[in-house]
């Protein structure tokens, strides 16, 4: 054992991290779980017993000074009593219908493997360019001065390691020769993950010239940033070195005020929206290892259950369970009425607190209970906004948070092509990459049905009275999902060009 394994810091430190790992691959305890349903269940048996007991008994009763009149009562009576019905059915539902667990509809099986005769990898397979985080200002070359003074933007293409490789021990070659060639390479973080790649990290190349001098041009013909038409072509190392050009150094990443380099057009600014590249309607890409079953599509594990869940949105500690495929509506539902419980019986309370009981009461029941329905209810409110927000968009909670990530990575990528006060440039990028793929939470959507009303009945169904009341069935079965035509048969946005005709 090392020495700093001895100490009571490190002793503390790994059993927190075993603690951690235990955590991890078992669920919660079920009395956990369930503790937040006999929570609500006391809240409302205190708001009842406040509203009917204290305030409805005493109208009736005309007890303690209160001016109300009997039939003001009544209405309040009938009311809240309307509300505490749907609330209560709403909740019951939600409670006791299981968001579909994956491993009832598939068995276990072992984990799926790429056919490496039959299909490429798939960070190698149908790539458009580099990602965010790995982009760079590097030179390429070209040979088509023609179209460089037209403002198209320059095509070229990067060697990967093995063909480096290749082209040391052969020589250089013609088809070597058309690509960016440097001193060092590196491997990309996530070049574990090329299947069956076992190409060292670092290689480095003779120092001799490049001979085929025709492929130059000019120094501003060589301007040109990352630029990816290479299907091939995974990623572009940050540390790549570039041959000199011919009297002058090489670019840095100095921007002009313009927001782009010097010597550089403004139309070939190099930055172009980059989606994710990984397949992830591949079954290798929806196998849990946890559950050892290959996931449906949109199914997700939940650490808090044990399980993968259908089309998971997420765990509710308020129901006890997941929010998935086939309770869902049940839960919108339940948000509805619960909003609309809490604001009437906030707005009664308050009312009556402040305009029948001369003076406020002696005690603080009421107080209390106009305290807690408004917690819940901006509770209420906020979560049922994000619901219906994601039922128009047919997007769970986990499907937002990665096109909240993918905005957040343009954002990034444009702050540092850009300067602040650009916000013009900034737009006008943005609609650009918008009529080239698409918006990211429409277009972009993988499971976008083409309308909103059409996301919203997937979820809903089509009859209105199901909208508002818990009754019938979530209209899906949480297995099959028609994709958007605008992603490929793996699981990947294309470009508009590459879209339908009828959807261009």
């Amino acid at each position: 054992m090392a020495s700093r394994d001895r100490t009571c810091c490190g002793v503390i430190e790994k059993a927190q991290i075993e603690t951690r790992k235990r955590r991890a691959s078992r669920p919660q305890p079920w009395i956990v779980r369930k503790f937040a349903i006999g929570l609500f269940f006391a809240v409302v048996g205190y708001v009842s017993y406040v509203y009917i007991g204290r305030v409805c008994e005493r109208i009736f009763a005309r007890d303690g000074g209160v001016t109300a009149s009997i039939p003001v009562g009544v209405v309040f009576l009938v009311v809240y009593s309307v509300l505490l019905l749907l609330t209560l059915w709403s909740y019951a539902k939600v409670v006791f219908t299981s968001p579909g667990v994956a491993r009832d509809f598939r068995n276990q099986t072992e984990r799926p493997t790429y056919d490496r005769d039959g299909r490429p990898s798939h960070m190698t397979s149908g790539l458009r360019g580099v990602p965010y985080d790995q982009e760079s200002t590097v030179h390429t070359y070209t040979s088509d001065h023609h179209q460089h003074t037209q403002g198209s933007r320059t095509q070229s293409s990067f060697t990967l390691q093995r063909d480096l490789r290749t082209s040391l021990s052969s020589g250089p070659s013609e088809s070597a020769l058309h690509r960016t060639v440097g001193t060092t390479t590196s491997q990309h973080p996530n070049a574990g993950h090329h299947r069956g790649s076992s190409q060292a990290t670092n290689h480095s190349t003779p120092s001799h010239p490049i001979t085929n001098t025709n492929a130059i041009r000019s120094p501003e013909e060589a301007r040109v940033r990352d630029v990816l038409v290479n299907p091939e072509a995974p990623y572009v190392p940050d540390s790549i070195a570039l041959p000199p050009i011919s009297g002058g150094s090489t670019r840095s990443r100095r921007r002009e005020p313009n927001g782009v380099g010097s010597g550089q057009s403004q139309n070939l600014n190099g930055i172009s929206r980059r989606p994710p590249a990984t397949p992830i309607l591949l079954p290798e890409n929806r196998y849990c290892s946890r559950c050892k079953i290959v996931k449906p599509y949109r199914t997700h594990h939940c650490r808090a259950c044990g399980t993968c869940v259908l089309r998971y949105d997420h765990h509710c500690p308020w129901i006890g369970q997941c929010v998935g495929a086939l309770n869902q509506k049940f839960f919108i539902n339940f948000l509805f009425w619960g909003s609309v419980s809490c604001w009437w019986i906030f707005g009664s309370l308050l009312g009556i607190y402040r305009k029948y009981l001369p003076g406020g009461a002696s005690a603080l029941e009421i107080p209390i209970a106009i305290a807690l329905v408004g917690l819940f209810g901006f509770f209420f409110i906020a979560l049922l906004t994000t619901q219906i927000h994601l039922a128009l968009n047919n997007q769970t909670t986990v499907e937002s948070m990665q096109a909240k990530a993918m905005r957040e990575r343009e954002q990034v990528v444009l702050a540092r092509e850009f300067q602040w006060w650009q916000f013009g440039a900034k737009q006008r990028t943005r609609r650009r990459w918008d009529q080239e793929w698409g918006r990211i939470g429409k277009e972009g959507n993988i499971w976008w049905l083409g309308s909103c009303r059409a996301n919203w009945e997937a979820v809903m169904g089509k009859n209105v009275w199901w909208w508002l009341l818990p009754v019938g069935r979530c209209p899906d079965d949480g297995m099959n999902y028609p994709v958007n035509p605008r992603f490929d048969s793996q699981g990947r946005w294309t470009r508009r060009e590459e879209w339908p005709e009828e959807l261009q």
